[in-house]
């Protein structure tokens, strides 16, 4: 059957007809419907929302990306500032009235297992932070809580340890002063002794 013919079985209403183009290929016809209104509003909100995009950012003086970035460190700092207050120095009163509390031994477990275990390996037998459980001590020099807090919230990069006074409240960096304390001296086999022997 010729295209003619194939055209002329096929009914069409007066709006097709009108929308049908005037060409075909292998045999195929096709109509020339409009585009959807809600594809051509977006696409000109599209268009007009790049236009002022581009006049504010541009030339009218809008942030630069550098500017949108210390905005936020400048916040990030602030946040900073006030987890550090709120952290503080070691307070040994508040410390024994933590450690004595009955959940402290879990909660000790669960920080050591969510920040500390990547480094220190399960119970603390050492795998890229040092071996916890020896009686040698990388990094310290009296190893009591109140030495082992300030050095978490300060940490020692150039050691591969991180800061986490800005990371960790004040009953996090107790849970993982005590977990620390209460492994040292049980000698798990792992990585081998770092540091100075400290009774």
């Amino acid at each position: 059957m010729s295209n003619e013919n194939k055209s002329k079985n096929i009914i069409m209403n007066e709006e097709e007809q009108s929308l049908l183009l005037n060409h075909d290929y292998d045999g195929i016809e096709e109509f020339d419907y409009p585009l959807p209104s809600w594809w051509v509003g977006t696409f000109i909100g599209g268009v007009v929302f790049a236009a002022f995009y581009i006049l504010y950012y541009s030339f009218a003086g809008g942030p630069s990306l550098q500017d949108e970035y210390n905005h936020k460190m400048a916040e990030v700092n602030k946040v900073r500032e006030e987890q550090s207050k709120l952290v503080g120095k070691f307070q040994p009163d508040q410390y024994q009235a933590w450690i004595v509390n009955k959940d402290a031994d879990e909660k000790a477990l669960e920080v050591y297992e969510e920040n500390c275990l990547s480094c220190h390996e399960e119970k603390g037998k050492g795998d890229i932070g040092p071996n916890l459980t020896d009686k040698y001590w990388k990094n310290l020099k009296k190893a009591d809580a109140e030495e082992i807090y300030q050095f978490i919230i300060v940490g020692n990069e150039d050691a591969g340890m991180p800061a986490w006074g800005d990371v960790l409240s004040k009953e996090e960096l107790f849970a993982a002063v005590k977990y620390v304390i209460s492994i040292k001296n049980t000698n798990v086999p792992g990585k081998e002794a770092e540091g100075e022997v400290i009774e």
